[in-house]
């Protein structure tokens, strides 16, 4: 951005845009992309629906929006906040190359399949800290696997199954059928 022309990094649109050098503050300049984003694209609508973040963006990016947006409109720039938590290993340790307990979203996906991955952030808290390791994947893989099971298990009961002439009327249905059809 320094270094390069416009032209290079915004090709025949450059002159359209002024290159700018200033930073005012990091939390400041991102704080007032409601003004930039919202503000400016009406059919956007505002405030935003959501600001989604980690949990470590609570004195930074929320604040600093909010505190901006009130200055500027005396409203707050979103209607809710979500934060999660970070994924960390077993031992409740950061992800960190240099620790080597990364493990990355495409290997699950390469090893275990799309399915198991999808699964376990089904299945993961994502308000506090996200534990996972080779083992709880693997957990993940077994309670796949008897979800697919039964499923294909109740599957194949139906085959041939004609409502119109096999369904029971809920008066000839056991009390614990009944309750929960």
């Amino acid at each position: 951005w320094f270094d390069l022309d416009p032209a290079e990094l915004l090709g025949e649109q450059a002159d359209q845009y002024s290159k700018v050098t200033d930073t005012l503050d990091v939390w400041f300049d991102s704080g007032v992309t409601h003004y930039c984003v919202l503000d400016q694209r009406p059919q956007l609508g505002t405030p935003a629906d959501l600001y989604l973040e980690g949990s470590d963006q609570h004195r930074g990016w929320f604040q600093s929006s909010l505190l901006t947006s009130l200055a500027i409109r005396d409203a707050a720039p979103y209607k809710t906040v979500l934060t999660h938590g970070f994924t960390v290993d077993e031992q409740g340790r950061k992800m960190s190359k240099s620790i080597g307990n990364v493990i990355a979203p495409q290997e699950v996906w390469n090893d275990l399949g799309a399915d198991i991955l999808r699964l376990w952030v089904a299945a993961t808290d994502y308000r506090g800290e996200m534990s996972v390791s080779k083992d709880i994947l693997k957990q993940m893989g077994d309670s796949y696997r008897r979800i697919r099971n039964t499923s294909r298990f109740l599957l194949s009961n139906l085959s041939g199954f004609d409502p119109a002439t096999d369904a029971l009327q809920p008066e000839q249905m056991l009390a614990l059928d009944r309750y929960i059809v």
